[in-house]
């Protein structure tokens, strides 16, 4: 891996482990055994490093996520496919949301990313939606697609952040994504045609166990 791969992914395991606002560029170099002026020599700053971590989760999103609607995968489990990866991405790139707005306001060249990147995501919900009422799996209003994008988006984005400020160890694991993906599918409930109902309890049923496993798997590590 060239260096400069891995000062960014050495920077992304730091940034989620100690929270972005404690690692300095030193912290990063001494990490890899590297020197500052190596570090500098492939990014100027802090900022930098952090522009070029959020191009990389763009690329994950935009590309490893692509939601698609086919004969092969039931429409509603695209869905679920679709927020399930949104999910596991942010939940590697999770420090950005731990302090957005800071990072947003430092960097405008990292607020014009994200602000594109997500104007993308939510296209790409919203058609997925369209698709789906279409297919008659659920069942929604026009003047409601705007808010139903917004809320599955919330939760896709904020529910880490939102689970690290109500519980006193600051931990995240698989257990946390679950409930995320759990809360998604209460969110489509009432939109779900009745035919299709059966499917999404399925789908509920299928993280309720994975959620339940993950929560054991984490007590028998503390426990040990």
């Amino acid at each position: 891996m060239k260096t400069r791969d891995k000062i960014i992914q050495a920077s992304i395991a730091l940034f989620n482990e100690q929270g972005e606002r404690n690692v300095t560029t030193n912290h990063i170099a001494a990490h890899l055994a590297i020197s500052p002026g190596n570090l500098y020599y492939h990014f100027r700053n802090k900022e930098d490093i952090i522009l070029s971590i959020y191009e990389e989760y763009a690329r994950s999103l935009l590309l490893e996520t692509l939601p698609t609607v086919s004969a092969e995968v039931k429409p509603l489990d695209s869905l679920i496919l679709y927020m399930d990866s949104v999910f596991q991405t942010t939940m590697k790139f999770r420090f950005f949301y731990s302090n957005l707005p800071v990072l947003l306001d430092k960097n405008p060249c990292l607020r014009e990313k994200y602000v594109e990147v997500q104007q993308s995501i939510s296209e790409r919900v919203s058609q997925l939606l369209l698709s789906l009422r279409a297919a008659d799996i659920i069942n929604f209003s026009d003047e409601e697609l705007v808010d139903i994008v917004s809320i599955l988006r919330l939760i896709n984005t904020f529910w880490v952040s939102f689970h690290q400020t109500q519980t006193i160890v600051n931990e995240v694991n698989d257990s946390v994504f679950y409930q995320g993906v759990l809360k998604i599918l209460v969110i489509l409930r009432p939109y779900t045609q009745s035919h299709a109902l059966d499917d999404l309890m399925t789908a509920r049923d299928i993280y309720q166990k994975r959620y339940q496993e993950a929560t054991i798997a984490v007590e028998e590590v503390v426990t040990a």
